[in-house]
């Protein structure tokens, strides 16, 4: 299906685009933090590191194989000593993942592009998908262990402390579908998925709900504006990937 002003935003308006979406989410991210923040040096960092982030994911949106994934490596990087620092040492484990997919996907990227050196998607058949949602399930079976595992040795991933989402859904369930889902979601980008941003669409909405919650204010800003982007790319790279099957 054609939607015109995605055709538009992924065609003769990608620059202007990046350079509107980058701004805007500059100045939500900066206000928030300047409004919810004590203004450390670790805020600041973090603050430098999300706009990284913002760089990242509309470079990966739009296929660019060094920006994306180099912006990636440095975010991730970042991210790692960002939570390290914070005393979250189970939660390095996401960025460290992504750090080096990231550095895989510079190498493999290189070697499927089209003439314009944007990375070609490729479609997933039965089996992939099938193998994702298995990924996805022994994932969230295994996370409780090995959790409880890294929180003998004192670095948790999550903690559970009873606290529910609506008086319903536990947070430490919720929190484990958004490591389990983003891990997942990552892999299947670097693999050039297109289905990937489906995947990053429910990540996103999953992560807002754990920022929310966790009263984190600036990733919650930019989770709302990965998402906009998270569109943008699912159109993107479906389009790039009829293309390339002559199919547009």
């Amino acid at each position: 299906m054609r939607i015109a002003i995605l055709d538009k935003i992924t065609g003769e308006w990608a620059q202007q685009w990046t350079v509107v979406w980058f701004f805007f989410g500059v100045v939500a991210l900066t206000t928030v933090f300047w409004l919810t923040t004590e203004h450390r040096a670790l805020d600041w960092f973090y603050l430098g590191v999300s706009f990284i982030g913002l760089l990242c994911v509309v470079s990966l949106s739009f296929r660019r194989n060094i920006a994306g994934n180099g912006f990636g490596m440095l975010a991730t990087a970042g991210e790692t000593i960002v939570q390290g620092t914070a005393g979250a040492v189970g939660l390095m484990l996401a960025p460290l993942f992504n750090f080096f997919t990231h550095l895989y996907g510079i190498f493999y990227w290189s070697k499927n592009t089209d003439g314009d050196g944007n990375m070609i998607p490729k479609s997933a058949n039965k089996i992939v998908w099938l193998v994702t949602i298995a990924f996805i399930a022994i994932g969230l079976a295994l996370f409780p262990t090995v959790n409880n595992w890294l929180a003998s040795m004192g670095y948790g991933v999550v903690a559970d402390d009873g606290s529910k989402f609506l008086g319903v859904i536990d947070f430490f369930w919720i929190n484990v579908l958004a490591f389990v889902l983003s891990i997942t979601a990552q892999a299947t980008m670097i693999l050039r998925y297109s289905f990937n941003w489906w995947l990053w669409i429910a990540v996103n909405f999953v992560w807002l709900i754990v920022n929310l919650m966790s009263q984190n204010y600036i990733f919650a800003i930019q989770t709302m504006v990965y998402q906009i982007n998270a569109f943008v790319g699912l159109y993107e790279w479906y389009r790039s990937e009829q293309k390339a099957k002559g199919l547009a």
